[in-house]
């Protein structure tokens, strides 16, 4: 009898053991981030001075910096992510992500600029120069976010520092966790991430320059007016934007993010989308729209399902669709089946549809072949098929006529497509 009793206590003490070692354990995704300089090219040819990040995998610091910074996923089931930053640039940054938890042992920062103190950053600065920090949020949740540098925002997020992070939920294929008792359906087949920005070369020049006092960015607006020239989805302005997946018959989540200091309104040509979620929050209810308002700083998860083969135009209804004035630019690409891509009109790949192009084209139809035509010409397509401009949204495989026709109305300026 007094062996039973001590093998169930010590049965039960070894289970108490387990479940307390295993209660509270959670997983932790890493990334190493440098902020540093970059110049990125514009369609027309303008080379603008950046701020961005790179992905230095272990630290190696080898990465691309880039403009907006590399996507960051969390994987299903990890509750803290750790970012480990190095600052390259001239002047402190600090890491910043609105609708997460405050990072551990986080606080802002204040300055003294003679009339009192007042906050330079949200969070803990990590040094000019080379200075480096580890940054850990803790019980993070799922959902889509801006990461951004929480430093003198108004100067360094125009300049490039921010990017997009998706961090999943424990049930995958669902973009949110399950949110009883209202049953908004969060799963989705196949999705893609629609972050908007936008950029004012003059502004960059001077911050590049001057930007490593506190009123740099007051100076700025008194002398030459913060005034964006260029808007873009990802980074790039079209027609350098890169065509969106959305297949026929299937649920795709968009991940929307702003990163720009104007509102926009993200349209969906000749779809109905499903809102399903803001700033990394459930809705109760899902909302119907086509273009929804996404305000400075904000993010929105919606779901589209097409069903019918072809390409819908995506583009910013508030129209920055020009690049330095010049239109068709800025917030425009395509969604549709990427098997079935438009001829896009670049085909000499200098991020300009020009007559040079026109005639590039106008020669392969001549000939009646389409093997000098470069990969470049047709977008991101998997078997390289060559799909006209008149076939809109969707081509027939073969170049003609009207093809060039449309195309030399797209190097004028009389077709947007």
């Amino acid at each position: 009898m007094h062996n039973i009793t001590l093998k169930k206590t010590c049965l039960t003490l070894l289970l108490a053991g387990c479940l307390s070692a295993t209660a509270g354990t959670s997983t932790a995704a890493t990334f190493d981030l440098r902020a540093d300089k970059v110049t990125i090219a514009m369609p027309d040819g303008t080379a603008v001075p950046a701020w961005g990040f790179a992905d230095d995998v272990a630290g190696a610091g080898t990465g691309t910096v880039m403009v907006p910074g590399p996507q960051l996923t969390v994987p299903p089931g990890d509750t803290i992510l750790t970012i480990n930053l190095t600052n390259n640039l001239p002047v402190p940054v600090s890491m910043n992500i609105p609708g997460q938890p405050y990072p551990t042992g986080a606080a802002p920062t204040y300055v003294n600029d003679g009339k009192g103190n007042r906050v330079m950053s949200f969070t803990n600065q990590v040094a000019a120069n080379g200075g480096t920090a580890s940054i850990t949020y803790t019980n993070i949740r799922p959902g889509t976010f801006l990461y951004e540098s929480g430093t003198n925002p108004a100067m360094e997020i125009p300049m490039g520092l921010y990017g997009a992070l998706v961090v999943r939920p424990t049930t995958t294929g669902q973009a949110y966790e399950f949110n009883p008792p209202y049953n908004v359906d969060s799963t989705f087949d196949s999705e893609a991430v629609i972050l908007l920005s936008e950029i004012d070369p003059r502004f960059n020049a001077y911050v590049d320059v001057n930007g490593t006092t506190i009123d740099a960015v007051n100076k700025i607006n008194y002398s030459i007016s913060y005034a964006p020239m260029y808007f873009l989805i990802n980074g790039k302005a079209y027609p350098q934007t890169a065509d969106l997946s959305s297949p026929v018959g299937q649920r795709t989540l968009v991940r929307l993010l702003n990163a720009s200091a104007r509102n926009t309104m993200p349209t969906f040509q000749g779809n109905t989308i499903t809102v399903i979620a803001e700033d990394g929050y459930l809705l109760n209810f899902p909302r119907h729209e086509f273009a929804p308002s996404l305000t400075a700083g904000k993010t929105l998860d919606v779901i589209t399902a097409p069903t019918t083969t072809g390409y819908r135009a995506f583009y910013d209804r508030r129209l920055g669709m020009s690049n330095a004035g010049a239109y068709p630019g800025g917030m425009l690409t395509f969604m549709g089946d990427l098997s079935c891509s438009p001829l896009k009109g670049d085909v000499n790949g200098d991020g300009k549809i020009t007559s040079i192009d026109v005639l590039t084209v106008l020669r392969s139809f001549v000939a009646g072949t389409t093997a000098s035509l470069p990969v470049n010409a047709y977008g991101p397509v998997a078997d390289v098929s060559l799909e006209p401009v008149s076939g809109l949204p969707c081509g027939n495989g073969a170049i003609d006529l009207d093809d060039v026709l449309k195309l030399l109305q797209k190097a004028t300026g009389f077709n947007p497509y």
